[in-house]
């Protein structure tokens, strides 16, 4: 029974039937109700359904049978970038960093929601870290702006080597060395995720 219902639910996910997933995943955890990875796919199903708010109820869930679950704890901030709670998704991104530093992504939205927040100590110190790992154009942008945003002038000096250098990007760069945060496109996890 229970391998009739994985197969089902494997067919419904691979055709994007979000509703018909979340039906057999529920059925599953009738079965098995303090199983995390069922709760945690549930709530990854419930988000591509576009259900963040129970989404989230299913990431503490998964959380609360496993505290350090990584997916659900990048997952659960994601949901809150969504919904647009920026304050939860700063701290929820910086609990899950501080879990697990070495996630680019993790470490990239951090950078950009605090960008957006205008919290450009938090802001510098996510791309410093993430520049460990991967130091791309994003991260040397966001961090020139952070310390131009710091007031810092070498911020303000990369800003407009950057601006000098770059062309193609000259745009985004001048709204954000005239408008700072206010310049940048609005905040989602989908633009923020690889």
């Amino acid at each position: 029974m229970m391998e009739e219902i994985l197969e089902k639910l494997e067919a419904a996910i691979s055709q994007e039937n979000w509703p018909e997933a979340e039906k057999y995943i529920l059925l599953m955890l009738e079965e098995d109700e303090s199983n995390p990875s069922l709760w945690y796919n549930l709530g990854l199903v419930r988000r591509r359904a576009g259900n963040n708010a129970q989404a989230l109820e299913n990431f503490e869930k998964t959380l609360e049978f496993s505290p350090q679950h990584q997916g659900a704890m990048f997952e659960r901030a994601a949901a809150c970038l969504d919904m647009e709670d920026f304050n939860t998704a700063l701290n929820d991104f910086a609990e899950y960093t501080a879990a697990y530093p070495d996630d680019g992504d993790g470490l990239l939205n951090l950078a950009r929601i605090a960008l957006h927040m205008e919290v450009p100590d938090l802001a510098l110190q996510a791309f410093q870290k993430r520049a460990e790992i991967e130091n791309d154009a994003e991260n040397i942008l966001g961090a020139a702006e952070a310390m131009q945003m710091m007031g810092d002038e070498e911020g303000i000096s990369m800003l407009r080597r950057l601006f000098a250098n770059n062309p193609p990007v000259r745009p985004e760069l001048l709204k954000i060395m005239s408008q700072g945060s206010f310049g940048r496109v609005p905040l989602n996890s989908k633009a923020m995720l690889p």
